[in-house]
C-alpha cells in the first residue's frame, strides 16, 4: 500500500460505465471530472478528503466513507 489506497475498492456503476477506484486521488479525480453537475455538502467534503489523503495529509479511511457518503447524497450506484 502506498498510503492512499481504500482498504476495499469503491465499484462505481454509472452511465458512463463501471469505474473501480482504489486510492485517494483516483476518488478525487472521480470527483472532479466525472461527476454530476448537483454538487451538495457531502461532495465537498468529499473532495476535501480525497484531495488531502491524495497528499498524504489526511487518512484514506475517511476519504472513503466521505466519497460513499457523496455518492449516496449523489444517488451514484457504488458497491
Amino acid at each position: 500500500m502506498n498510503g492512499t489506497e481504500f482498504h476495499q475498492p469503491i465499484h462505481v456503476v454509472g452511465d458512463a460505465g463501471d469505474l473501480q477506484i482504489s486510492t485517494a486521488g483516483e476518488a478525487y479525480a472521480v470527483l472532479t471530472e466525472k461527476w454530476p453537475p448537483s454538487r451538495g455538502k457531502w461532495y465537498h467534503a468529499a473532495a476535501r478528503a480525497c484531495r488531502s489523503a491524495s497528499n498524504g495529509e489526511s487518512s484514506p479511511h475517511i476519504a472513503r466513507r466521505m466519497f460513499l457518503h457523496a455518492a449516496s447524497e449523489a444517488r451514484i450506484d457504488v458497491r
